[in-house]
């Protein structure tokens, strides 16, 4: 036997169960003005029984078989909640769904769950990424050490002249093996997406 937690059951509701279009209620309609049994036509509509008893019942009434207008679940959050949960999420795009869930939930005053946070921020095209490392060099910068380079490459002696003093102070700030951050695909070279490894330093030469 199989055990699914809540969160697997929530999303296999959510994905697995889609719509029925109105090309298949037409064919459903026609298999049922032939003269087929219920199940019979289920299996070869490739639907639910329940779905095809819908269907009898709106043309015993004459019914359209369109779906009515407001059918269906409601959405635990209105499009001004869902602003507010992208305000939130933009101020530190590190937090897990948990901190934002919380930090949402106080700002409206409604119960909303951590994969309620993760549906609505990637129906906003918000996903988790990798945050990088360190940031690549600028143009300026590898111009300026090519500058360095080139002037220097015919040291020898002249090294003898240099005296070499300086401190640096670094401070690992963040142990993580792996940080997430939420951002938009096109995202990926805003500051933001990079995680510092150090902090403090400096250094200073003399000739």
């Amino acid at each position: 036997m199989i055990v699914l937690g809540a969160t697997q059951v929530e999303q296999s509701y959510f994905t697995d169960r889609s719509k029925v279009t109105a090309d298949k209620k037409i064919k459903i309609k026609t298999l049922l003005e032939i003269g087929l049994c219920q199940r019979q036509v289920a299996r070869d509509s490739n639907v639910s029984q329940t779905c095809v008893a819908h269907v009898s019942k709106k043309l015993k009434q004459n019914l359209p078989l369109s779906n009515s207008i407001g059918q269906g679940r409601k959405k635990a959050s209105t499009q001004d909640n869902d602003r507010q949960l992208s305000y939130i999420m933009k101020k530190d795009r590190t937090k897990s769904s948990q901190m934002l869930a919380a930090e949402w939930t106080l700002s409206n005053g409604k119960k909303l769950c951590a994969l309620t946070v993760r549906r609505r921020l990637i129906s906003m095209g918000y996903k988790s990424y990798t945050a990088k490392r360190k940031l690549l060099r600028t143009p300026a910068q590898i111009k300026k050490r090519l500058t360095f380079d080139k002037y220097h490459q015919y040291w020898s002696n002249e090294w003898n002249n240099v005296i070499w003093s300086g401190e640096a102070h670094f401070e690992v700030f963040n142990r993580k093996n792996r940080t997430l951050v939420r951002r938009l695909k096109l995202e990926n070279n805003e500051l933001f997406n990079f995680v510092s490894r150090v902090k403090g330093g400096g250094a200073t030469v003399s000739v």
